[in-house]
């Protein structure tokens, strides 16, 4: 009886070994397990175009405005005429439409999403991190979240991708708001 209770003991003792060591870690390490049970993808985008920016116009002080018609000769002072600026487009803005959801036993205040942009090779154009606030959001429930990338240089073909990074390396958890506020 005294071997079999040993035995017990041990293996209790064994038992919850095992399970304050999944349940430990550090902060960073705990954050890092629930990131895992997040997920993200993107749901569609919309390109908003931007009017090319008017140009602008300096008056010199004390200067007075040219009348549409001059006493110049033909020809004369053409030399002098600037030629019109083209003023190139700007970037246009891109609605993304995001669903997130998550199956952690515990909330993050937020995520960190990596949204890159890609030509229509596959090629990358461009990468983003965006924190997304996920402290309301209901276990298992897709969230909808929208988010604007302003002045991208995006051309007819090119796609959007969003997802929760995981593992992320420890040295780039800076880069991760989640992981500061872990800390």
């Amino acid at each position: 009886m005294n071997r079999l209770s040993t035995v017990r003991t041990v293996l209790c003792s064994c038992a919850i070994l095992l399970l304050l060591a999944a349940c430990g870690g550090s902060p960073e390490e705990k954050v890092a397990r629930l990131r895992g049970m997040y997920s993200a993808r993107l749901n569609g985008f919309l390109v908003q175009a931007q009017a090319a920016p008017e140009p602008e116009i300096y008056i010199e002080e004390g200067a007075e405005p040219m009348a549409p018609e001059t006493d110049m000769e033909e020809g004369e002072g053409d030399a002098e005429m600037a030629e019109p600026m083209e003023m190139e487009p700007a970037n246009p803005n891109i609605m993304l439409d995001i669903l997130i959801q998550h199956d952690s036993p515990k909330l993050l205040a937020g995520i960190t999403l990596d949204i890159s942009m890609a030509d229509s090779a596959g090629n990358e154009k461009g990468a983003w991190k965006v924190w997304f606030d996920t402290s309301k959001m209901k276990k298992a429930n897709v969230t909808q979240y929208t988010h604007v990338l302003e002045d991208v240089p995006y051309e007819e073909g090119d796609g959007f991708f969003a997802e929760v990074r995981h593992p992320v390396p420890a040295a780039e958890r800076g880069e991760y708001s989640e992981f500061s506020s872990a800390g």
